[in-house]
């Protein structure tokens, strides 16, 4: 019995240990977009069916849990991340990764994009 106590203890110190090396967290979303916001300082709570990431300044993510399949802590990410869904953030133009602008009208094919909206630039990886 003493021995299975000593155990779980120091299973319990390395997966907390082990837990602190990751940077980001990663939401992946029904629809396989991914989402990924830093770890640090980060406080998660639930409200009205939604989830809401946020540190002490910012709300980083509010996502609908009706839409979300997973999330997982990861050491690196790739700076993808979703189309904006927001009304107050237009999406003012799409370029491919060779520069090219495309059609705001039409669907993308698969690939990575970089969207500039009224208020950023951010990549989109399309599946």
């Amino acid at each position: 019995m003493k021995r299975m106590m000593i155990l779980t203890l120091l299973c319990a110190l390395y997966l907390g240990a082990r837990a602190a090396d990751y940077n980001y967290l990663v939401f992946t979303l029904n629809d396989g977009s991914e989402q990924a916001i830093v770890a640090n300082g980060l406080n998660i709570t639930f409200t009205d069916g939604n989830l809401v990431a946020a540190t002490a300044s910012e709300t980083l993510a509010t996502i609908p849990l009706a839409t979300l399949q997973k999330m997982q802590f990861s050491e690196s990410t790739t700076g993808i991340s979703d189309l904006p869904t927001d009304g107050d953030d237009d999406i003012k133009a799409i370029y491919d990764l060779q520069g090219r602008m495309m059609p705001l009208d039409t669907q993308l094919p698969k690939g990575t994009y970089i969207v500039k909206t009224s208020r950023r630039t951010i990549k989109v990886h399309v599946k």
